[in-house]
């Protein structure tokens, strides 16, 4: 048997958390513990966007062990990076080891740290020594992980609870916080309440019901919507950073940064709860017709991104890059079930996240990854992760080249050339195949015909 080493503490630690699987480079290095451990390694070219995957598809902290540097973390995902250097970038709790009796304590705190709202990557740095250095401690027992619940002023509630009854045409402003507080329930009973209409902000899609006579959904790209948030009398953004400079705007959120004065600091689902619960019932049918009249009025999405929709089933997630689309998918995307992860500015985070969200869900459940041609090159090194874990993750290249096809044969994963005529029964065969599998969708005219 092998000696026991920090690294073994280390892996310990993380199984007494509740971890299962945890993300790398391709070489575990100083991590070679984690090989004996009853951990699951994930490895790739970009563990950090795959961790950030597997975290937010969860919900749950994901670890995230690196030997080397990282160029980012991305923020309001509970990602633990445990490295042999200092935090290269800003993260949210940083702290160092001196020796292998500090590790399992060092590890709990940062886990709770980063599954306390506001979510955001956090670093415990263990130098190499300390992980390839003899340990005697005792084996690491379970850990009962305690994250801080952040509870709001009732004075401030009932604020902004009259500020709420005194509007005329008030709109709810919900965001991805909404979804990672849990408070879906609570954000439809305020506004089953108030009659007020909810737009969600492109990481907050599902918090509200999509075809709700109050949903006017997220089409924020669409001058008609933008019109429509500067005619309300007030706006109350849950759990988003949407920028809003307007004296009519209240802010709710566990990031105290983000609050300012006249909004409420805490947990989403307690504020909307107390909001439900104090802010003056209202009777008739303003605020659903409202809604009506707007979505009469907004831009209805490109015939390519409905049939990409159609294809995809309710319960897949999908994680996005920058393509010819623009901002739109953002808009267009009806969510119904489905999680949709990225920005329309995003560049090489699509597919090493979708295979994170694949870890988690196994093969019961497709997940589709979406870049633009022209930085699918990015891509291509996670094709031989995808095929090496046997991960069942569909990409889709939109105006891509013909080369990807033969690229990803070569290593091993089918691909299909697509049109806009037939990408919707392409990219269902696709994503019912039992691991990876790449679209390449052609679009010789463009979108914007």
């Amino acid at each position: 048997m092998s000696e026991r080493t920090g690294g073994d503490v280390l892996a310990e630690a993380l199984v007494a958390l509740g971890a299962r699987t945890v993300f790398g480079p391709l070489a575990l290095g100083p991590f070679e513990a984690v090989g004996r451990s009853k951990l699951r390694y994930v490895d790739g070219p970009d563990p950090a966007f795959t961790a950030d995957g597997h975290a937010r598809l969860t919900g749950d902290v994901t670890p995230l062990l690196l030997p080397g540097t990282v160029d980012a973390l991305i923020g309001s995902a509970a990602v633990l990076a445990v490295g042999v250097r200092e935090a290269p970038v800003p993260v949210k709790h940083s702290e160092t080891v001196a020796n292998a009796a500090e590790i399992a304590e060092a590890v709990a705190r940062a886990w709770d740290v980063a599954a306390t709202a506001p979510f955001g990557p956090v670093w415990v740095r263990v130098p190499e020594e300390v992980l390839r250095g003899r340990a005697s401690t005792p084996s690491v027992a379970a850990i009962v992980s305690c994250p801080d619940a952040v509870v709001p002023e009732p004075r401030r509630v009932e604020e902004v609870a009259r500020r709420l009854d005194g509007a005329e045409r008030p709109v709810v402003v919900a965001g991805g916080g909404v979804l990672r507080g849990d408070a879906r329930t609570e954000l439809l009973a305020l506004a089953e309440t108030l009659g007020a209409p909810v737009v969600t902000t492109f990481g907050g899609k599902g918090a509200f019901p999509w075809e709700h006579p109050l949903s006017a959904q997220s089409w924020l790209s669409d001058e008609h919507t933008t019109r429509f948030l500067e005619e309300a009398d007030l706006l109350l953004v849950v759990g988003s950073g949407l920028d809003t400079p307007r004296d009519n705007v209240v802010r709710v959120d566990v990031d105290p940064e983000r609050v300012g004065e006249n909004g409420v600091h805490g947990d989403a689902r307690f504020v909307l709860a107390g909001l439900a619960e104090t802010v003056r019932p209202r009777t008739g049918d303003a605020g659903e017709a409202a809604v009506r009249a707007l979505l009469h009025l907004v831009r209805r999405p490109e015939p390519e991104l409905e049939a990409i929709r159609a294809a995809v089933p309710d319960d897949s997630p999908t994680f996005w890059d920058r393509t010819v689309f623009g901002d739109r998918p953002w808009s267009a995307w009806d969510p119904r079930d489905s999680a949709m992860c990225g920005t329309p500015d995003g560049v090489g985070y699509a597919l090493p996240a979708a295979l994170g969200a694949a870890v988690a869900l196994g093969d019961h459940v497709p997940v589709l990854a979406v870049s633009g041609g022209d930085t699918a090159a990015l891509g291509l090194r996670e094709l031989a992760t995808a095929r090496r874990h046997d991960l069942r993750v569909t990409w889709l290249v939109v105006d891509g080249e013909a080369d990807l096809l033969g690229i990803s044969h070569a290593l091993g994963v089918p691909a299909t050339g697509s049109t806009p005529s037939t990408v919707r029964e392409d990219l269902a065969e696709a994503l019912a195949w039992q691991g990876p599998h790449v679209v390449v969708l052609g679009l010789p005219w463009g979108v914007d015909r």
